[in-house]
């Protein structure tokens, strides 16, 4: 096996890999699917069209590659906040939604890509559904420890009541990363959003929405 720069052949497939679904980020979140291109998506990954074509057969098989890994990094934060959390249940619970507000915040590309940019194509569309879905699932599993009972009967409400909150979860995700394009004033939901105290607060208020739900 041929070594170059202390990589294998295959470290650096996966190497490019990663600088073209960082590029993806960037450019799909800055300039919109629209308006993007593959010669944008090479310049800032800083590798040549060949290199692309070798990984990706399109420019739309990227943006699925995109979210998909966007997908699986929300997974992974909430495994992580739920093998870390401690405390009685609505505690981890709030360390759950803590955890998903920072990485959402953080970097408010993965909202543009994720939930704006993917309303461009009918198959993106399917696969923003499919992640809307499964974080309903997950918050509908977070409620589920808050109940005194666990019928059939409440856990179609759970559904009911994350489906309705996670909806508002996504628009306030949205107000918040488009907050700075929009001139939002100091009381406007993007601004409070992009704030940290602001962030605390809403997780507050989800966690007491979430408790409250899952009385219903």
């Amino acid at each position: 096996m041929r070594v170059y720069g202390g990589l294998s052949p295959e470290e650096r497939v996966a190497r490019r890999r990663e600088q073209f679904l960082d590029a993806a980020v960037e450019v799909f979140a800055t300039k919109g699917w629209a308006s993007s291109t593959v010669a944008d998506i090479c310049r800032a990954a800083k590798l040549s069209p060949r290199f692309f074509y070798d990984e990706f057969p399109s420019r739309e098989v990227l943006f699925l590659a995109t979210t998909d890994r966007i997908a699986s990094q929300v997974e992974q934060v909430v495994r992580s906040a739920l093998a870390t959390g401690e405390g009685d249940v609505q505690a981890q619970a709030r360390h759950v939604l803590t955890a998903l507000a920072e990485y959402f915040i953080a970097d408010p590309r993965t909202v543009r890509v994720a939930l704006m940019e993917s309303l461009a194509t009918p198959e993106f569309r399917e696969q923003r559904r499919l992640l809307q879905a499964s974080f309903v699932e997950l918050a509908a599993r977070l409620m589920r420890p808050l109940r005194t009972t666990n019928t059939d009967v409440a856990k179609r409400s759970d559904l009911l009541s994350a489906g309705l909150l996670v909806g508002g979860v996504v628009e306030v995700l949205i107000a918040g990363a488009t907050a700075n394009e929009t001139g939002s004033g100091p009381t406007d939901l993007g601004a409070l959003v992009v704030r940290r105290r602001g962030a605390e607060e809403l997780v507050e208020h989800l966690t007491a929405l979430f408790t409250a739900a899952a009385q219903l």
